[in-house]
């Protein structure tokens, strides 16, 4: 361990500017204990910060006058800008229920940017900090974050993890008796810009009755919204996600009985929603939450999609995909491809722009695509319907599927691989 810390450090002091991400996060593993899944633990990742006060110091309002540099702040009491033009350096980090976090049209910057600030490296502790935390020991609740722009910061946006060691065993598995354990439950996120950044915002395991109402997410590096495992009724509107990097802009990951509404999704390099089942390939990593809920039952209902590179939406998007390292709970711990599930769920009333890649791919059922408006020019699939990389003899994975009255102007054909006899397409 001693041997990997020296090897980090040595190499930070070799590069001074901007580090690339997988260096500091295989350094952030060398730097970890091991954890033990099978016990609870207390959330430790106030240490991180080097200025520390509560809201309740500040008086009635926050200002850039008393948050001088950057600060944690945590949330015993509601709290908001005293003006809507400050420009403030701190991470609010909840850690009781029932607060409210309100910028008034404000600015939290963490002051990092990859371009200018070569004096600033994303490896120092109020780097690795996101604008908004969640502590990831207990289950919170009746939770409002409001009116403000976030910029300027290296880590996620707004982190809503949930750590449930001691509660799943330390084999992450719910008993056949045990009902689902509970996340993060009843938050706004309302009239928010987060610019840049690793992920704009991450949804715990079990989250449950999150509405992420008008939120601009623009130019995050990896992931602009992710919703873990055994989340449900998570509700996306009226919102802008723009320019992700290298990852699908939304992912569904074992999430159910959500909608996504009245959304643009515009110039996502690797997608724009994906829908899967992650099958466990972190286990080691980090503590387990092996995956009982597959993302069924949920609509993708009357958004815009426009030029987002591989596809517009992706349902079953890991379907047939080879795991041969690390460990798959579903393969049980072996090599070989795995099945992901995705059924019952709604694509209907969407417009799609592309002229690469595809607009919508459909490797499960049953599902519903209908009446979506289908613009593919050039090289953009308008459809592609298919088992991943499973072959013809699991074609009964498509059955149920109905691909029905959609309008579809395009250069090229649908892609359409080992259908049933009961796949609908017309």
């Amino acid at each position: 361990m001693a041997k990997n810390l020296h090897l980090c450090t040595a190499v930070r002091r070799a590069i001074p500017t901007i580090l690339p991400l997988l260096l500091v996060s295989a350094c952030a593993i060398a730097a970890r204990e091991p954890i033990n899944c099978s016990i609870p633990r207390t959330d430790s990742r106030m240490n991180q910060c080097v200025t520390t006060v509560q809201a309740s110091e500040l008086g009635a309002c926050i200002s850039a006058d008393v948050v001088s540099e950057h600060t944690c702040v945590l949330m015993d009491q509601d709290l908001e800008y005293c003006s809507a033009d400050s420009v403030i350096n701190f991470t609010a980090i909840f850690n009781t229920s029932s607060k409210t976090l309100d910028c008034k049209g404000g600015v939290i910057d963490h002051g990092w940017s990859p371009v200018s600030s070569r004096a600033i490296s994303p490896i120092d502790p109020d780097k690795q900090l996101p604008y908004v935390r969640f502590f990831d020991d207990r289950s919170l609740e009746n939770i409002t974050v409001k009116n403000c722009t976030m910029r300027g910061g290296f880590h996620a946006g707004i982190e809503m993890t949930r750590f449930f060691g001691g509660e799943l065993g330390g084999d992450g598995e719910i008993g056949p008796d045990e009902q689902l354990p509970i996340g993060h439950k009843n938050v706004l996120l309302e009239d928010l810009t987060i610019e840049g950044g690793q992920t704009g915002i991450y949804l715990g395991n079990f989250s449950e009755d999150i509405h992420i109402n008008r939120v601009e997410i623009d130019g995050t590096k990896r992931i602009a919204i992710y919703s873990e495992a055994g989340s449900h009724r998570v509700r996306i509107t009226d919102s802008v996600i723009s320019n992700n990097q290298s990852r699908e802009a939304v992912a569904i990951d074992s999430t159910y009985n959500s909608l996504i509404t009245n959304t643009h999704f515009i110039n996502n390099r690797e997608g724009a929603i994906n829908l899967y089942q992650n099958c466990g390939e972190l286990k080691g990593i980090v503590c387990p939450v092996v995956r009982h809920t597959p993302p069924n039952n949920n609509k993708i209902v009357g958004n815009t999609f426009i030029n987002n590179g591989v596809a517009g939406i992706q349902i079953a998007s890991r379907q047939g995909r080879k795991h041969s390292l690390g460990w798959c709970e579903s393969l049980n711990g072996l090599p070989g491809k795995f099945t992901d599930e995705a059924i019952n769920n709604e694509v209907s009333g969407n417009r799609f722009e592309c002229s690469n890649g595809t607009a919508i791919v459909v490797k499960d059922g049953p599902n519903e695509i209908r009446n979506n408006d289908i613009h593919a020019t050039e090289n953009c699939v308008p459809v592609e319907i298919s088992t991943g990389g499973f072959n013809w003899f699991k074609k009964s994975l498509l059955d149920g599927l109905v691909v029905k009255d959609n309008k579809i102007r395009s250069d090229r054909p649908p892609r359409l691989r080992n259908l049933s006899d009961t796949v609908v397409f017309d």
